[in-house]
């Protein structure tokens, strides 16, 4: 806003709170004119009122009584209106019935959320100068419903009048909020018609509130939209504080009304001030400025404070503060509501409408709960009501065109998603179909260059196999000449009979793969002693590196395995060898047999060089190599062909790591009970 504009609202301000604590005091000091009941059906007090201010909130009836006898009462030209003054005040008027009206009358005093009426009326035939010639009825919304003489929203006392004999009747009117008081005298048929009237109106209004505020929880389900929720929150306190300002409590729960009503009230008021606040900041927050949006932010740390004074008993100092607020808030939004017309047009000329009558509406309830404006005895309705419906109306109108432009933002941003989604299915479906096409020719190639290897491999095995026949037939000759016994028992020579042995099993096994790798490809199973396997490649790794320790201990007898030996003694022989490859040079690799159940284990232990956690099972993948193993050679197949051979065995291999970098592989074979 420009300055000149702010210097108004200023001036506005100061004017409002120069009369928050001020009440409606009258010049004249004459008594007023006594009510005469005559043919009509109602007659309201306005203009008949004398009134005593009380600031000590501590004087009784028989001070008020002396007062009025000493004349200090003083005339109200209308209605008692004192704002939030933190006074007590009495009230004097004198009623006289013809006989065109019914002897018998009620007397019906709103607001109705006073809280503490105390009615004082003449007796009929006793002498008004007498305390003890009045009764008394106390009333207000601290007082139970069940005290009260007549079940009905107003503060209703019923009266028998006589004929053409004045009706003396005092009041003591205190309140915790707004101080006022209006009032009529009517007949049972005017009083009940007017009742039905406004259960009516207020029952319409708050079932219209209500609709508004379910309609508005939906969209904010639907589309998750806080707007919506806020607005409907903000819906939501309007109708339990208009239902409890209303007096709709004594009706609906007349045991708990004397206690719920002053938290629905006057906290209620706080709510208010707070729900509208956050609703008006999230809808505004990308039009208003800096110092509306701090305002905003303000005017809901009041609505807090507003909440907090009720219970702590400062509220009616608070809350007029708050109402100014609220009236500046509605009228800062209404300017700022300008620039939806530019930007949405449909959606803002039902916002700057609806701040427009809301700002007029609470300005002239705001004025009169705080005393400037005076309680119009025929237009005592809550201004606040018809300002807030219509203003929740075109708001809702607004947001549903937003919902429905959402809606329309939404399903056009689907529909480009489904076409996007469409064009990269049809790309990724042409991308797979390349794919495929070269995976055909690559699996094409793979299974041309495997028939190629097994030719080559086959054609390799066929070519070492003669050289190795030779010389083991050498060496058997040597074995069995008559010159060179005791030469075929040396050392050397065994060492080289072992060493063929084993290059032959090493070529049946590597030149022969496709026996490990496809079980669909048989060999030629024997039975054979377990401990004499065992024992077997023991000896083999023995002869074949003498400097290092191999133990042994078995505790099989008599058991025999099932399996293709060339194979099973590659997976052993390719253990053993880890174990003396991987481990100190001068460490014992322990070996050890026996027999759990209807297994046969044989486990190889051997100290290791650090071994990472957790890799253990990964070391049996194929070319998968320890992190200790960087030194040594090795193509990362050994074990993984360990794991081949024994699983098509029926067994099974694991590798664990021990205390003390103690590393342990363990084989399990199934037992041969074939005799």
């Amino acid at each position: 806003m420009n300055s000149p504009i702010v210097i108004r609202w200023l001036l506005c301000l100061f004017i409002a709170l120069g009369t928050v604590f001020s009440a409606t005091d009258a010049s004249a000091a004459s008594s007023s004119e006594t009510l005469t009941l005559s043919g009509k059906g109602f007659y309201y007090l306005s203009g008949h009122m004398d009134m005593l201010k009380d600031p000590s909130r501590n004087m009784d009836f028989s001070q008020a009584h002396s007062a009025f006898a000493q004349g200090e009462f003083i005339s109200l030209p209308g209605t008692l209106n004192a704002g939030y003054a933190r006074n007590a005040y009495w009230i004097h008027f004198t009623i006289q019935r013809r006989e065109s009206f019914p002897e018998k009358a009620m007397l019906s005093i709103s607001p109705n959320y006073t809280n503490n009426l105390g009615i004082y009326i003449q007796r009929q035939g006793l002498s008004p100068h007498l305390v003890s010639s009045f009764r008394t009825v106390q009333l207000g919304t601290d007082i139970p419903v069940a005290n009260r003489p007549v079940l009905n929203p107003a503060f209703i006392v019923p009266l028998n009048l006589p004929v053409d004999e004045p009706v003396e009747v005092f009041v003591r009117v205190y309140s915790k909020g707004s101080i006022s008081l209006t009032g009529q005298v009517a007949t049972y048929e005017s009083l009940r018609n007017s009742t039905y009237y406004s259960i009516m109106l207020h029952s319409g209004y708050l079932g219209i509130a209500a609709v508004l505020c379910v309609m508005n929880l939906i969209f904010f389900i639907s589309i998750r939209d806080r707007l919506f929720l806020y607005f409907s929150l903000y819906v939501l306190t309007v109708l339990v504080n208009n239902l409890a300002a209303a007096g709709m409590l004594t009706l609906i729960i007349p045991q708990y009304a004397h206690s719920l009503s002053d938290y629905m009230v006057y906290m209620g008021v706080g709510v208010q001030v707070l729900v509208f606040s956050e609703f008006s900041y999230h809808l505004f927050r990308d039009f208003a400025g800096v110092w509306n949006i701090r305002y905003m932010r303000l005017m809901s740390a009041t609505g807090v404070l507003t909440m907090v004074s009720v219970p702590f008993g400062f509220y009616a100092e608070i809350v007029p503060f708050a109402l100014v607020g609220i009236i500046i808030l509605i009228s800062l939004l209404l300017l700022i509501s300008r620039q939806f017309l530019v930007s949405m047009p449909q959606s803002g000329i039902f916002i700057t409408v609806a701040f427009g009558i809301s700002a007029l509406g609470y300005f002239y309830q705001i004025l009169r709960l705080i005393g400037v404006f005076p309680l119009q005895q025929e237009w005592d309705i809550n201004m606040i009501e018809p300002a807030t419906l219509v203003n929740m109306v075109l708001i809702s109108i607004a947001l549903s065109e937003r919902f429905r432009i959402t809606e329309r933002q939404l399903s056009e941003a689907s529909r480009l998603a489904e076409k996007r989604a469409t064009e990269l299915a049809t790309d990724m479906t042409s991308e797979l179909r390349d794919n495929k096409e070269r995976l055909e020719v690559a699996l094409a190639a793979e299974h041309l260059s495997t028939e190629r290897q097994h030719r080559f491999l086959t054609m390799l095995s066929h070519e070492y196999r003669t050289p190795l026949a030779i010389i083991q037939g050498n060496l058997d000759i040597l074995a069995i000449h008559p010159e060179t016994v005791a030469e075929s028992e040396s050392p050397e020579l065994m060492k080289m009979r072992r060493a063929v042995s084993r290059l032959v099993d090493v070529m049946d096994v590597s030149l022969e793969q496709s026996r490990v790798t496809d079980p669909q490809v048989g060999g030629k199973f024997t039975r054979c002693g377990a401990d004499e396997f065992v024992r077997q490649q023991v000896e083999a790794v023995r002869w074949m590196w003498p400097d290092r320790n191999f133990t042994l201990a078995s505790s099989l007898s008599g058991e025999y395995i099932r399996g293709e030996m060339p194979l099973l003694n590659t997976a052993l022989f390719n253990v053993l060898d880890n174990a003396q490859k991987y481990s100190p040079a001068h460490s014992t690799v322990g070996v050890s047999c026996r027999r759990h159940d209807d297994i046969v284990e044989i486990i190889v232990s051997n100290k290791t060089k650090e071994l990472d956690a957790g890799e253990c099972d990964s070391l049996f993948d194929k070319y998968r190599r320890g992190g200790s193993s960087h030194d040594t050679p090795g193509a990362g197949i050994g074990l993984w062909l360990v794991r081949q051979i024994i699983e098509q065995h029926l067994g099974g291999v694991h590798l664990t790591s021990g205390p003390d970098d103690t590393v342990t592989v363990t084989i399990t074979l199934p037992l041969n009970r074939e005799e």
